[in-house]
């Protein structure tokens, strides 16, 4: 939409139909925010199909796992205020509590807000609300505001109700399964806050992070990776969620699936090295630096060396099943990009020509075109977009596992 003086005003909007329509465009919003969201290739809703199987309730932008507790224990001090707009303040207000109780931990250890303080505009609560619903600890649908109005909601109908046969009234709702390990006394102003988490937590995080699925019915949790990967009691550096110390326990249907995600991963980044390997191409002329290109044909050259036979093989036989997985977690995988995965891992059948193949070159340069020429943001066709290319774009797709492997540390750290 464009402004007054002919500028482009950056903002989404929906109508409010219901908390189930708005749950899902909260979840594409949070899966736009994260670190990750330019997708030069149209890869990003099947990389979020495999990251949400492999690891319901996760964004890229998490840091800790006990924040979820943290989260939950905010809204319960919030919910004690009476109409909406004072439940959402006491909330903001709560949070910022918990930011400066935390920031004495010190930078690197996962603090949101460690930078910004007060003046940070997306609060643990936002990061960390669908996450909330898909471990099942928040029952409320749709976005905190909504959250707070039914709190208030709910706290007048009690006040409106006949009182119970005790003589007292009826508890009200607060949107959120109550039966968690409690806050420590004066949550959040207390000394010593950290993200060490006690026998109870981590048995509560532990058993929520097994049972999460993103599908209300339970479609897809057979692939859920945490069950299996938090019985591994102990810390774990492991590069990938496929070189994890337990994937050999792992189920048939999970082993496999995290296998084609591998393979996915592997062949795929040569894409996205290649698309480098253009821009710096085509940034030459304009003043680009010539050992920008060669670190990237380096980089592809590696790859290349590295391909394995069996990726490509079982990419292209099983590439055709990802729009069902992308269903399961309300992804809708285009048939355009499923096209172009499959036109990319025939050309690797023939890898040592890659790098001097006109056809795979323009295949990778076209789907950034057709994907971003329209908004003038594609950096093959427009000039201008490349002058804001900062050298390199995308990078391996580990579907958040950096973010998982954190959790489980987390976890694997509780006595």
């Amino acid at each position: 939409m464009r402004n007054a003086v002919g500028g482009y005003l950056n903002f989404l909007g929906w109508v409010d139909h219901d908390s189930e329509h708005e749950q899902s465009v909260l979840r594409a919003l949070g899966a736009a925010k994260g670190h990750d969201a330019r997708d030069e290739l149209g890869l990003g809703t099947i990389r979020d199909s495999f990251a949400d199987l492999f690891f319901p309730g996760l964004s890229t932008i998490q840091e800790r796992v006990r924040y979820f507790l943290f989260v939950q224990w905010c809204c319960e001090v919030a919910a004690r205020q009476g109409d909406p707009q004072r439940i959402i303040d006491e909330l903001r207000r709560t949070e910022v509590l918990l930011i400066q109780r935390l920031s004495v931990l010190g930078a690197g250890e996962g603090v949101i807000g460690i930078q910004s303080q007060e003046d940070l505009e997306r609060m643990p609560s936002e990061i960390y609300w669908n996450g909330l619903a898909v471990l099942g600890m928040r029952r409320a649908g749709g976005s905190r505001l909504r959250w707070a109005r039914q709190i208030a909601s709910s706290r007048e109908r009690v006040k409106q109700a006949a009182p119970s046969e005790d003589g007292g009234g009826s508890a009200f709702d607060i949107g959120f399964d109550m039966v968690r390990p409690p806050p420590p006394a004066g949550f959040p102003s207390i000394e010593g806050l950290n993200f060490g988490l006690d026998t109870d937590e981590a048995a509560f995080l532990r058993n929520r992070l097994r049972n999460a699925c993103v599908d209300p019915v339970g479609r897809g949790h057979e692939y859920n990776l945490f069950g299996p990967f938090s019985a591994y009691r102990r810390k774990t550096s492991a590069s990938d969620a496929w070189d994890h110390p337990r994937v050999s326990r792992l189920r048939p249907a999970a082993r496999d699936l995290l296998m084609l995600g591998a393979a996915f991963s592997r062949l795929m980044h040569g894409a996205v090295i290649l698309y480098n390997i253009r821009v710096a191409e085509l940034m030459l002329p304009e003043g680009g630096r010539l050992d920008v290109r060669d670190a990237h044909v380096a980089s592809f050259t590696t790859w290349r060396d590295r391909l394995s036979p069996a990726d490509v093989d079982l990419v292209i036989r099983r590439i055709g099943e990802l729009p069902a997985l992308g269903a399961i977690t309300r992804h809708s995988v285009d048939p355009h990009a499923i096209l172009f995965v499959r036109r990319w891992a025939e050309r690797c059948l023939g890898p040592d020509t890659l790098l001097s193949d006109s056809g795979a070159a323009a295949l990778v340069s076209d789907r950034e075109v057709f994907l971003k020429g329209a908004s003038g943001t594609s950096r093959i066709a427009s000039r201008k977009a490349r002058a804001r290319w900062r050298g390199e774009s995308g990078s391996t797709l580990d579907y958040r596992w950096h973010v998982a492997r954190r959790c489980l540390n987390d976890l694997a750290a509780a006595p």
